[in-house]
């Protein structure tokens, strides 16, 4: 179906705010009826504010409750994480504990790291004193005729390459070498 050129209107339909503004408009010019009685024009003009009043109230009502209710949530969240303190603390020190005992088990026990210094010493080396600190370091105290060599022969093993000398004097003709290593 075709429509003629003539029919057709450029115009689109007036939008809804302009048909209400019409029918207003021409409600205003009816003749009153007789019998009905209607309150005067003037007697109209708060229906413009209250709905716009009406209008803004909603989002003001909106911004007030959201307002409220984040407040609310602040008060609870510190509640909580007062509540939770304590908890958050000895789970801290849990891991921590853990961490500890983790490295601990990583580390040689006693008697292999015993057995890989009584490898690597020099012949005429005897260890002294051999300790694990609380901190985790390897300590140890050998006496020797040769530091030099023992330095040497101690950087061939790498489990024990990272003792560093610490201190060392002489006493009985032998020389006392105080070595630590930093817990891996």
């Amino acid at each position: 179906m075709t429509m003629d050129a003539g029919h057709s209107d450029p115009s689109p339909p007036p939008s809804l705010a302009a048909r209400l503004g019409g029918w207003a408009r021409a409600r205003r010019r009816l003749p009153r009826r007789a019998g009905h009685d209607a309150p005067e024009a003037a007697g109209r003009r708060w229906v413009t504010p209250v709905l716009a009043g009406l209008i803004v109230a909603g989002p003001l009502a909106t911004l007030a409750g959201a307002t409220l209710l984040a407040n609310a949530a602040e008060r609870e969240t510190t509640r909580l994480d007062a509540t939770l303190a304590p908890r958050r603390i000895t789970e801290q020190r849990r891991a921590a504990v853990h961490g500890m005992l983790s490295a601990a088990m990583l580390r040689p026990g006693p008697t292999a790291l015993l057995d890989r210094v009584a490898a690597a010493l020099p012949a005429d080396a005897a260890l002294v004193r051999a300790e694990r600190s609380a901190d985790g370091a390897l300590v140890l105290e050998v006496s020797v005729s040769d530091p030099d060599a023992l330095r040497s022969a101690l950087r061939r093993v790498p489990a024990l390459a990272g003792l560093r000398d610490v201190r060392q004097h002489e006493g009985e003709g032998r020389t006392l070498v105080l070595l630590r290593q930093v817990a891996p």
